[in-house]
């Protein structure tokens, strides 16, 4: 009597999702380098962005993010970051710039869908009159990307889930690190896959405003949507 009631258990627990099943199931983020306008310290702001957006955007467990190294894929260009994208098995991808200008300083990125090339890449846009008011805004980037992959922001945005609560105190000691090194930055190599990867007329080439930026808040970001 407890014969089939037995293999039907078994029978259901195998249909079950596994875990690696569930964790399959999170949508793959691209993460490309940002292209770096900046006269120095180029290397380092390329890699110190992308581990803070690394971490931010992993709070999310409905992500998987995918960080590219590899800086000569660093672009502006959608179509070259569906490619790089599509070489890592993502289904978006998330690319941009980041600019100095004076003591102040921009991150320009987008979202574009990888498989869906009808779609117009979602443009995310924050600057602030010093590189320490920009750091805090990332948080709201990583939100937005949320948002922009998913219809939806975390569930609590900007909060920790599960084993990643600890990372907050990771990012505050991270985050200093690179405002110390920003504000005494070492020479940059030569090109490093920065500039030489933006598209022609972009602005960002151009050069930056005045020193102090007048009229750019430090306190809120912007996000320009096509």
């Amino acid at each position: 009597m407890l014969r089939p009631t037995f293999l039907l258990l078994i029978v259901l627990a195998s249909l079950a999702p596994s875990p690696m099943a569930r964790a399959d199931e999170r949508v793959r983020v691209a993460l490309l380098p940002v292209v770096v306008y900046s006269g120095e310290g180029r290397e380092y702001l390329q890699k110190g962005m992308t581990d803070m957006l690394v971490s931010r955007l992993g709070r999310d467990p409905r992500l998987a993010v995918i960080p590219v190294e590899d800086a000569s894929t660093a672009t502006i260009d959608a179509e070259a970051a569906r490619k790089t994208g599509l070489a890592n098995n993502a289904d978006f991808v998330v690319f941009g710039s980041f600019t100095r200008f004076g003591e102040g300083a921009s991150l320009d990125l987008a979202c574009a869908s990888v498989h869906d090339t009808e779609r117009e890449p979602r443009k995310i846009y924050v600057h602030a009159s010093t590189m320490g008011a920009l750091i805090p805004l990332l948080d709201g980037v990583a939100d937005r990307t949320s948002f922009a992959v998913l219809g939806s922001a975390p569930a609590e945005a900007g909060v920790a889930a599960g084993p990643a609560a600890a990372a907050p105190d990771a990012n505050a000691v991270q985050d200093q690190e690179l405002q110390r090194r920003v504000e005494s930055p070492e020479p940059s190599g030569p090109n490093l896959g920065t500039a030489s990867k933006s598209a022609p007329g972009t602005e960002s080439s151009e050069p930056g405003p005045p020193r102090r930026a007048p009229g750019l808040p430090s306190d809120r970001d912007a996000d320009r949507v096509r």
